[in-house]
């Protein structure tokens, strides 16, 4: 039986320390009360001074009629008067005395008037008593009143606490539901909420489509790396087969197994390097100092001319621009947008570069009068493993990640990237925005 307690009371225990309803409820109830016990006590004390208050006026009015009864010599009168208006009285011949009046015994429950008398010449002192039973029995009920209704308005208070605080904290437990069965596609229903709660319903659904957001483009992205990454292998376990057949005959299938795949070895080594790059979104540590970035550009044009000579490359403008940033990650957007329009032009194009100052920021533009962009692809170029011509784009290496880690870079540093074609055969223009280098005043 002990223990049967004593887990009902753990269980109650644990209830009340992590239950907001049961916490909110009890409040409420204690609250209402004490404010009901100080108003019920107020009101007991009003209506036990009001009724001593009343029995003292009777006292009084039974002294005025006792002290004409002894003035006409009445005496014999007094007893049956104080049997019909249920006194007592007491008259003691005596000296005056000195302490007269009404007095109340709430412990003998009775109150007494204690007044001096001429009778017959001589000093007389009566006392009149008068049972307060009467009065105490209305107080008693007034208290039995005050309980009844204190029970009835308690029990209504924890219907209606009970009832407003399951209604508020709804969307609360909705929302711990949501979390707990796993599903990232339901939303709470605010339409009916115009509270504080409301706000937090609000949240929780931000919230939940931001992971949304996230979870679909993680599986994406894990979708469409696990695609990337099968085509090259299959080309690789193909070639194998190749060699493990043929190869050790035909001296040029051999050599051609042996390039496609250090091809596509070299192709998957880029993938994963630019997919580990992009897995670091948001951790990525910067380097943070002042970039000429003429002088970056004019650098990365002297390494893809080694690299390319059928290109024509030309830095139109060269102002003096500075801007902050980590020097090799701008380094490596710039690299990519140009790789990109080395890929897409033709090798007798060619490739222009302009660096200036627009309002806050540090413009550098790439131009290329290579394929172009469709109207249709344009939206969609910075995205991951987005490829325009998938056929194209195999051939030439690209992964379909390059643009969309430019992106991250040039976000990271609190800039803008876009890309603009009039259409195919058009070429194509890339526009990257950094803030400028800020410049400290004293």
């Amino acid at each position: 039986m002990s223990l049967k307690i004593t887990n009902l009371w753990e269980r109650l225990n644990k209830r009340f320390k992590f239950s907001i309803g049961l916490k909110s409820i009890l409040t409420n109830l204690g609250l209402f009360t004490i404010l009901f016990t100080v108003i019920g006590f107020v009101l007991v004390f009003a209506f036990s001074r009001l009724l001593i208050a009343g029995a003292s006026l009777t006292l009084e009015d039974h002294e005025r009629v006792i002290r004409s009864m002894v003035s006409k010599a009445e005496i014999d009168q007094i007893d049956s008067y104080s049997a019909n208006t249920n006194i007592t009285v007491l008259l003691v011949e005596s000296e005056p005395v000195k302490t007269t009046g009404i007095s109340s015994d709430i412990n003998r429950m009775k109150i007494t008037n204690k007044f001096n008398v001429d009778l017959n010449g001589k000093g007389a002192v009566i006392t009149i008593s008068k049972s307060l039973e009467q009065e105490w029995e209305i107080v008693r009920s007034i208290i039995f009143v005050l309980i009844c209704v204190f029970i009835i308005m308690g029990i209504f208070i924890l219907i209606i606490s009970g009832w407003t605080i399951k209604t508020m904290l709804r969307p609360i437990q909705e929302m711990v539901k949501y979390i707990r069965t796993g599903s990232l596609n339901v939303r709470l229903d605010i339409k009916t909420s115009h509270d504080e709660l409301r706000d937090l319903a609000e949240t929780f659904n931000e919230l939940m489509d931001k992971i949304w957001d996230t979870y679909r483009q993680q599986d994406r992205f894990v979708s469409d790396a696990s695609h990337e990454l099968r085509t090259p292998l299959l080309v690789i376990q193909g070639y194998a087969d190749l060699l493990e057949r043929w190869g050790g005959e035909d001296i040029a299938i051999r050599q051609e197994a042996i390039s496609s795949i250090k091809k596509e070895a070299s192709y998957i080594n880029k993938l994963v390097e630019r997919l580990l790059l992009l897995a670091k979104s948001g951790q990525q540590m910067m380097e943070v100092r002042t970039i000429h970035l003429p002088e970056l550009i004019e650098e990365v044009i002297r390494d893809s001319v080694v690299m390319n000579t059928g290109h024509t490359f030309i830095f139109e403008k060269k102002q003096e621009v500075l801007a902050d940033g980590d020097f090799a990650l701008i380094k490596q957007v710039i690299r990519i947008v140009l790789d990109n329009s080395i890929k897409y032009t033709p090798s007798s194009g060619t490739i222009s570069f302009n660096c200036e100052v627009e309002g806050k920021y540090a413009l550098i533009s790439i131009q290329d009068n290579g394929i172009g962009i469709s109207k249709e692809d344009l939206p969609n170029i910075f995205e991951r493993f987005y490829k325009a011509d998938k056929s194209r784009s195999r051939v030439s290496g690209s992964t379909g990640l390059g643009l969309s880690i430019a992106q991250y870079i040039v976000q990271m540093h609190g800039g803008l990237i876009s890309a603009h074609s009039e259409g195919l055969e058009k070429g194509s223009k890339v526009l990257i925005r950094l803030p400028l280098k800020r410049m400290v005043t004293s």
